[in-house]
């Protein structure tokens, strides 16, 4: 079986924590890197809380440390995802160190290396991405496509019109859907339609999963959503659309991020007629995402 070579880009974050965990244990991905972003959390936090999933689920993948700051912003939002950015589960310390080069870096030399195009998929901010772009622009041609988490065409988490990774950073993702590369974003106006809470969760409990009872424990203090009518699965999502594109609708748009002002962070598509330049997922089988969902945790510990 040929797998699909990845590039994780990452702020763990409460739905990253289950992004990675479900993308680990999916036999068609070949994880090459996990990078790390401040986001939902500060660099710190998300790194170390990436080195401590990979010990979780006893995975031997490389983390890079990556930007510290947005490119002209600081802002984090542990407000949603809780102090250390993964409360409510006592994880073990990590047994993982992070490689030497910056996670800018860390891409390129996988980049050049390589011999077949790599797939980034980006589930925070989208801070490190726009770096490589314009410190390596000759690189867009190993890049097969960006499937990013983030914004939204019909509304956001923040200031109203802008979902959070988009808004984090929106200079950075000006520079991501402007570059002329496939990229494919899977937004609010999907990811809020994948729900799992404990119906879903509590067959594989019952049957001993440590993972199912690790989700349970972090998705209790995740407040986008609850348990009873389920927490939003946005960043899993990515790594769904990776393996099942037919579970979405896809549609191509010209979308411009706002950059500055009272709607700093939408995702605005424009309807004059202009070429488009992102791959838009306006619908997904709820249904679907769910099954696939289970039939992964399954698989875990």
């Amino acid at each position: 079986m040929k797998k699909i070579p990845i590039i994780i880009d990452t702020d763990p974050g409460i739905d990253d924590a289950a992004a990675i965990g479900l993308a680990t244990h999916c036999e068609e991905l070949d994880i090459k890197l996990i990078t790390t972003v401040t986001g939902n959390v500060d660099i710190n936090k998300t790194t170390e809380n990436a080195l401590k999933l990979l010990t979780f689920f006893d995975k031997d993948i490389p983390v890079a440390r990556g930007m510290e700051t947005p490119l002209l912003q600081p802002v984090y939002g542990s407000e949603v995802h809780g102090e250390s950015g993964m409360d409510g589960f006592d994880f073990k310390a990590s047994t993982h160190s992070v490689i030497k080069e910056h996670a800018v870096e860390a891409i390129r030399q996988l980049l050049e290396n390589h011999d077949e195009k790599i797939t980034i998929v980006p589930i925070g901010p989208l801070t490190n991405i726009a770096m490589l772009l314009l410190l390596y622009p000759k690189l867009k041609s190993k890049i097969d496509k960006i499937v990013l988490m983030g914004g939204s065409l019909s509304g956001g988490n923040m200031n109203g019109p802008a979902e959070f990774n988009i808004w984090a950073d929106p200079h950075a993702a000006k520079i991501v859907f402007e570059s002329e590369i496939d990229v494919i974003m899977i937004g609010l106006d999907v990811t809020n339609q994948a729900l799992i809470g404990e119906e879903e969760l509590s067959a594989a409990i019952k049957r001993g999963n440590k993972t199912a009872e690790m989700f349970n424990a972090i998705f209790q203090h995740y407040r986008d959503g609850d348990m009873e009518n389920g927490v939003v699965m946005h960043d899993s999502c990515a790594i769904a659309y990776l393996l099942n594109p037919e579970m979405f609708t896809v549609e191509r748009k010209h979308v411009k991020v706002v950059t500055s002002g009272p709607a700093s962070g939408m995702t605005m598509e424009m309807f004059e007629e202009l070429e488009t330049n992102v791959s838009v997922a306006t619908d997904i089988d709820s249904a679907l995402f769910q099954e696939w969902f289970i039939t992964i945790l399954d698989k875990m510990l």
